[in-house]
């Protein structure tokens, strides 16, 4: 199966296409809010190296979030949008089960937390437990919390990594937790197209007009307008 994977949901964003779990032609964005120029011209590079027509592609997999809020709706837009126009089945998967895999399989942990920063004194996070070298398993789902709470959920001697212990480091501290290497913080299509893979084989796409980007969270605005009407 030939898989286009998306990666928007972070500053630096990539396209990749991968035919079953080998990559075939990854592209990456210079780190930045550029998304919306790259991504159409990355598409058509990744493509053109890996040598595949679009007909050739069987599905597009985007990184749905959480993430920011601007680049989950550009990857998720142009993903729904080759899939209406090609015919290419559609999959969404969770932005930090992407970053996950970014964990070295040969990392002695048996539970890893990717953190995000969610601005506002919140962070994302989701707790996996490793089920062999290279599966998780979601134990939480998406927890948005103060740094201070979700580090108090979180089991001693977790790996944990990304923009959120970057940007709380008080709360996550080498004393109870195992800290990862700040390049496991970035999202890669690869990843991306991989999960997709999987998801399409054991439950079938997406309905292309299900694929949203999933914020798990109110804008600033809503949130202000959601408080003065209360």
């Amino acid at each position: 199966m030939i898989v286009l994977g998306i990666e928007t949901s972070g500053s630096v964003g990539s396209v990749a296409v991968c035919e079953d779990d080998d990559v075939r032609a990854s592209h990456v964005f210079p780190a930045g809010p550029r998304h919306a120029r790259n991504l159409l011209p990355a598409v058509d590079d990744v493509l053109q190296r890996a040598g595949l027509g679009r007909r050739r592609v069987d599905a597009v997999a985007v990184s749905e979030g959480p993430g920011s809020f601007t680049g989950l709706r550009i990857g998720v837009v142009c993903a729904r949008t080759l899939s209406f126009a090609l015919g290419w089945q559609c999959v969404g998967v969770p932005s930090l089960e992407v970053l996950v895999r970014n964990v070295a399989t040969t990392a002695e942990v048996a539970a890893a937390c990717p953190i995000r920063d969610a601005r506002r004194d919140r962070v994302y996070g989701t707790l996996f437990r490793r089920e062999n070298r290279d599966d998780w398993l979601d134990t939480t789902g998406v927890l948005l919390l103060p740094p201070q709470d979700l580090a108090a959920r979180l089991p001693e001697g977790t790996i944990v990594f990304g923009s959120g212990v970057d940007a709380c480091p008080d709360a996550f501290r080498r004393e109870r937790f195992v800290l990862g290497p700040a390049a496991w913080g970035t999202g890669c299509a690869e990843n991306v197209a991989r999960l997709g893979r999987r998801r399409i084989l054991t439950r079938g796409p997406d309905d292309p007009d299900t694929v949203r980007p999933r914020y798990h969270r109110l804008t600033e605005v809503e949130e202000r307008l959601q408080a003065d009407a209360g």
